[in-house]
């Protein structure tokens, strides 16, 4: 029989994506139907195995998508499944939601709201793709990304953490930054009709270099 691919998580994952913490290592089982000759897993960091059970974990805050092929009786069978990796010693009090992006440890949360030229919007969702220093919105579609947004380490360079981002649209919105521990905002706005510029914020938390 062709293969069907399966696997199971040894965590409890109620919310999707899977929530987990930087360092924490799980099993990967493949339960897999049908003939399969061969396996292959990707953790979405360039690691992969070939074992049945897999063991993993990922050293840096993000979304990760977990991808298990399987190969037998001439056919290949592929599922995903995406992982939100949260930092094991949090720097601040962000708490990710379908709404709300957190970055650099948790520390700067991100939301957007959105609108058209007759006023009407809504708020952005957070794509499930990303690192511990940038991530993405969307306005409709789950695939159509409207905002990257980063919140980079600047102190080396001048004592700032910095925001920089894009957004190849004409709608109107509004990008708050927000500092948990310093509870300082940035707020990052375009008119709608008006096509967005870039971001570049090389001065926007002076204090985000304190611990």
């Amino acid at each position: 029989m062709p293969p069907e691919a399966a696997f199971e998580v040894d965590v409890d994952c109620p919310e999707y994506p899977c929530r987990v913490r930087a360092g924490q290592e799980l099993a990967f089982t493949n339960t897999s139907s049908g003939t399969v000759t061969r396996r292959l897993w990707e953790f979405g960091d360039g690691r992969q195995s070939s074992r049945n059970t897999a063991r993993h974990s990922w050293s840096s805050p993000g979304f990760y998508t977990v991808t298990l092929t399987v190969t037998g009786a001439g056919a290949e069978s592929t599922t995903t499944r995406v992982f939100l990796v949260q930092a094991s010693e949090p720097a601040g009090t962000c708490e990710p939601d379908s709404g709300t992006l957190c970055l650099r440890d948790s520390r700067y949360a991100i939301t957007v709201d959105w609108w058209r030229a007759d006023g009407t919007g809504g708020t952005a969702g957070v794509v499930h793709e990303g690192t511990n220093d940038s991530g993405l919105f969307r306005f409709f579609d789950e695939d159509n990304w409207e905002v990257l947004i980063k919140v980079l380490d600047g102190c080396p360079a001048n004592g700032h953490v910095w925001v920089y981002g894009a957004s190849p649209t004409d709608l109107g919105y509004a990008i708050r930054v927000t500092d948990t521990v310093s509870e300082a905002v940035r707020e990052y706005r375009n008119d709608a009709g008006a096509a967005a510029t870039a971001i570049a914020d090389a001065t926007a938390f002076p204090d985000g270099c304190d611990p």
